[in-house]
C-alpha cells in the first residue's frame, strides 16, 4: 500500500481539529440542552461512539506513519555494516587498477569517505533521507535491468527484432532511391549536417 503522507496529515489535522476540547464541550453542552434525558443520553452516547471511533482512526495513522518510518529507517548496525564493509570494497576496486583510473577512482573515494561515515547517515536519516529509496531502490532496478539483458530472447521476441531490423532495412533502401535523402543521410553520417 503507498502511503500518501499529505493526504494522512490533512485527515489527522482535520481529526485533531473536530476533537478540540471547545468543540466536544460546545456538543456536550448541546447536548445537555434537550428538554429529554433520553435525548441527552442518545446525543451524548452518539458523541462517545463518534470519539472511539476517530481515537481509533488516530491509532491507525499513528501505526501507517510508524510502519512507514521502519521501512525507511537503517538501523545501528546496519549503518555500521555499511560504513564499514563499503570503504574495504571500494578500495580493492581501485588495487585492481591502474593510471589514470585509479587515480581518479582513489580520488571518488576519498570524497565518499565522509558521506558513508556512521554520522552522515543518522544526520541525514534524522533530517528525512530515505537511504534504501534513494539508492537501494535504483540499485535494484540497475541490477534487474542488467539481469533482464542477459536472458536470451524466445522466439516470439527473436522474430519481432528481426522483423523491425529488415523494415528499418527496408527505409534505409527507399533513401538510398532518392537523391535529397541520400545526400541528407550522408551529411549527417558524416558529421557534415
Amino acid at each position: 500500500m503507498e502511503l500518501d503522507f499529505a493526504t494522512l496529515g490533512t485527515k489527522f489535522a482535520t481529526l485533531v481539529a473536530r476533537n478540540s476540547v471547545p468543540v466536544i464541550m460546545d456538543r456536550v453542552k448541546v447536548a445537555k440542552e434537550a428538554k429529554e434525558d433520553s435525548e441527552t443520553i442518545n446525543r451524548l452516547e452518539e458523541i462517545i461512539s463518534e470519539l472511539i471511533s476517530e481515537k481509533n482512526e488516530l491509532i491507525q495513522m499513528v501505526q501507517l506513519y510508524e510502519e512507514q518510518l521502519i521501512t525507511q529507517k537503517i538501523s545501528d548496525d546496519e549503518i555500521d555494516y555499511i560504513s564499514n564493509s563499503l570503504l574495504p570494497i571500494l578500495e580493492q576496486f581501485v588495487a585492481n587498477d591502474d593510471g589514470q583510473q585509479a587515480a581518479t577512482t582513489e580520488k571518488a573515494i576519498e570524497a565518499i569517505k565522509p558521506i558513508i561515515s556512521k554520522e552522515t547517515f543518522l544526520i541525514l536519516q534524522m533530517l528525512g533521507f530515505n537511504f534504501k529509496q534513494a539508492i537501494g531502490e535504483p540499485l535494484t532496478q540497475l541490477l534487474r535491468a542488467l539481469i533482464s539483458s542477459k536472458i536470451p530472447m524466445d522466439g516470439s521476441n527473436q522474430h519481432e527484432v528481426i522483423k523491425l531490423q529488415q523494415e528499418a532495412y527496408l527505409e534505409e533502401l527507399k533513401i538510398y532511391n532518392d537523391e535529397k535523402a541520400f545526400e541528407r543521410m550522408r551529411l549527417v553520417r558524416t558529421g557534415q549536417l
